[in-house]
Order: structure tokens, then sequence, then C-alpha cells
């Protein structure tokens, strides 16, 4: 080859990747909380460049306290989101906004109710009557179910803030939190290992933390959805396998993710992401009857109207395995 040609055939692939950079989508990705182990299979895909890869220049978004990560997607502010509960996902689409939750991370909710060992407190039945702690979206997902399940009352509710004071400043403190740091927290700081109830292990059968975005963008969008959702499927396989270098990320992202916490996640989270379901139809499958079974609790709870609940689930764009 002449030093012409070269030349020419370098200026040629330096305007294709220029073009191509041009083409990429911007999107943005609302997380449900600051980084965390919990977020590791979307660090995973941006580090690596898996949604650059399919034409998606990816901006993932650290929540906060006083972050809604539902209204920011409602409100066009990002265009994907983690919503914790099928509850939510249905709840928008009642309010009139087509809310889709496209991937299904987590088969079981990573969520649990906490309190001290030695008081007492050993079901949730011994929960009656005593204050127990929870967040504002509390109130209209998970906490009728076990209110009407083990006799509790709407008197019982505190706010809770996310802060560990309260519940290590008394000793009979009930609160919600997630099995994969809640726990580690307060051991950590007092020494003492709580007591989890975790909500799948009573009945509540939520998938957890689902990637949702709006219809608008399906219709608009739709190879940017589905290289978001594969992307993101990508990650999580190779999170599991190798957290390392998402959890570098994770770090740089939030400092106060110490190797311990971040190992500690990661070790409870892989059984609520991994199933024999996942494994049989890969990561992010969420299945009908689970969306009818807890569509229909809601009914019964008051909390929702009739409605059409498979149009708030789209699996079209899962991996082949994950859609079969």
């Amino acid at each position: 080859m002449t030093r012409l040609s070269k030349y020419l055939l370098t200026c040629a692939l330096a305007a294709a990747g220029g073009h191509a950079a041009a083409a990429a989508e911007k999107a943005s990705f609302q997380l449900s909380w600051k980084a965390q182990a919990e977020h590791g299979g979307y660090y995973d895909a941006l580090i690596k460049g898996y949604y650059s890869d399919c034409g998606v220049d990816m901006t993932i978004r650290q929540g906060a306290p006083g972050v809604d990560p539902a209204q920011l997607l409602a409100g066009g502010a990002v265009d994907f989101t983690l919503l914790p509960f099928i509850d939510t996902v249905l709840q928008l689409n009642q309010a009139g906004f087509p809310a889709r939750a496209v991937l299904g991370t987590f088969q079981r909710t990573a969520q649990i109710f906490m309190t001290h060992a030695n008081n007492g407190i050993n079901s949730p039945e011994d929960m009656r009557g005593k204050p127990i702690m929870i967040s504002a979206i509390g109130r209209t997902t998970f906490w009728p179910f076990f209110r009407d399940k083990f006799g509790w009352s709407d008197s019982q509710i505190r706010p809770f803030t996310g802060q560990l004071a309260p519940f290590i400043a008394d000793k009979q403190a009930i609160q919600q939190d997630y099995i994969s740091n809640g726990p580690y927290l307060v051991k950590r700081q007092t020494g003492e290992t709580p007591k989890v109830f975790q909500f799948a292990d009573y009945g509540y059968l939520s998938y957890g933390s689902m990637v949702a975005t709006s219809q608008a963008m399906i219709d608009r969008k739709p190879k940017v959805v589905a290289c978001v959702v594969q992307a993101s499927v990508k990650g999580w396989n190779e999170y599991l396998a190798d957290p390392k270098p998402a959890f570098e990320m994770i770090k740089k992202e939030d400092p106060q993710n110490t190797d311990d916490l971040l190992n500690y996640a990661y070790g409870t989270i892989k059984n609520l992401i991994q199933t024999a379901e996942t494994e049989r139809a890969g990561i992010g499958i969420m299945a009908d009857e689970r969306w009818k079974a807890h569509y229909e609790m809601l009914i019964t709870k008051g909390l929702l109207k009739p409605m059409d609940y498979k149009a708030a689930m789209n699996l079209q764009f899962l991996p082949k395995k994950a859609a079969n």
C-alpha cells in the first residue's frame, strides 16, 4: 500500500468513526439510590462500552434522598429509570403515564424489615402495635400487604429517612431496609447482627429493581431501548462473573462504598438475580403469572382500579433467551 493510499484509508476510517460517534443516541438512566453494588451490572456495561457499542451514549445518574425516579421518568427528565416494585409501574400507568417495565433485574425484591437481636420480635406477628419506619412509597406498595396479612395498623407507621441513627438508638426499632446493606451497616457500627424478615419469604413476590421507560421512548427509539436492555443484561452477566471492574467505578462514584460493603452486597444480591427461572430464560425475565398475581393482590387491597396490567410490561427487547 502506498503512503497516499494509507493516508486516504486513515482519513476514511477517522471519518467513519466520527460519523458513528455523532450518530450515537444520548440516553439518561436514573438509579434508585447512590452508586452501590446493587447497580453493578449497569456500571459494568458502561465501563466496558456495551451501551456505546450498540449506539447509545449513556449517562447514568445516581439517586439521592428526595430524588423520586418515578417522577423523573414521568416528567420526561430521564429516559430510563429503576423502579422498586411492580406496584410502582402499575400505579404510574393508573395515573395516566404509560410506563413500561422492560427488564426485571431482581427476581425477588431485596427489601426487608429489620429489627434488633434479643428484643422479643421474632416474627411479623410480633410487630403488631409497634412503630415501624417505612418510606413514603412504602405506604402504597408493600405496607397494605403486610398490614392486612399480619394484623398491623396504619398508626404504627413512622417515617424512614434512610439514616441508621434512629434505628441504632432504639432497641425496639423496626424499619424497612435492604438485605444487601442494612444488616452489614448495623453490624459494622454496633457489632450486632440484626434480625431480618425478607419480603419475599412472606409472600410479597414483586420483581425488584426493574428497568422502566416510557411507551413514547419505545415508539420513537426502539433501537435505543433494545440497546439499553441488551447491554444491561450483558453487563449483569459479566458483573456476576467478576464484579471487580464495576466495583472500582462504583467506589469512584460514591467513596462511601468500602470493599467490605461491596463484597457483602454482591454476595447477597446474586441469589436475588440468579434463580432457576433465569437459568432457563436468562437475566431480566419476568413472568406474566407473577405480574397477574401481584396485580390481583393490589386490586384486592384497593390500591389499584382494574386496568390492563399486561400493558405495563414489555419483554420484546430482552435477548432471545430471556424473551422465550
